[in-house]
C-alpha cells in the first residue's frame, strides 16, 4: 500500500507490465521472423532476375556469350571466364541449380538454361525464375507447393 505523499511504482505493477510486454513480444517476434525470411527470399529472387536481364542485355550489346551460375551463396555472371558481376545470396536462401548448371545468354537473345533457378527459404517457400520460350523472356513465379 502507498502512504500519503509517496510516489513510484510498486513491484506488482512492474511485474504486470513486464508480463503484458512479454506476451506481446511472444506474439510479434515469430511473425517478424516469418516476414524477414519471406522478404529475403523475394529480394534475392528479384535481384537475380535483374542480374539475369543484365546478362542478357550485355550479351546482345557486346555480341558475346555471358554465363550465369550459382555457387558458394553467390550468383555470378561471367564472360570468357572472367567475372562481370556477383550477387550475394543470404544464408537463409538456397538456390538450385548449383554450378556447373546455370544459364548462358547468347548474342542472338536466346538463353540456354539447364533448368529454372529455384530459390527456397529455410521455411520451404519457393520462387522460380524461368527462361524463355520467347527470345529474351525471363519470368518469375511463386512455386510453393
Amino acid at each position: 500500500m502507498r502512504r500519503a505523499g509517496e510516489q513510484g511504482v510498486t513491484l506488482i505493477e512492474l511485474l504486470v507490465v513486464l508480463i503484458v510486454v512479454s506476451m506481446a513480444l511472444a506474439i510479434v517476434v515469430p511473425s517478424m521472423s516469418n516476414s524477414y525470411t519471406a522478404w529475403a527470399l523475394r529480394s534475392s529472387a528479384r535481384k537475380a532476375l535483374v542480374l539475369f536481364r543484365l546478362g542478357s542485355d550485355i550479351a546482345r550489346k557486346e555480341g558475346t556469350d555471358i554465363a550465369a551460375s550459382y555457387a558458394d551463396h553467390k550468383i555470378v555472371l561471367t564472360r570468357n571466364g572472367s567475372t562481370i558481376r556477383q550477387l550475394p545470396i543470404p544464408e537463409s536462401v538456397t538456390v538450385k541449380p548449383e554450378q556447373p548448371g546455370g544459364v548462358v545468354f547468347l548474342p542472338s537473345g536466346q538463353m540456354i538454361a539447364t533448368q529454372p533457378f529455384v530459390f527456397e527459404s529455410i521455411r520451404g517457400k519457393k520462387l522460380t525464375i524461368r527462361f524463355g520460350p520467347v527470345i529474351g523472356q525471363i519470368s518469375s513465379e511463386d512455386a510453393t507447393q
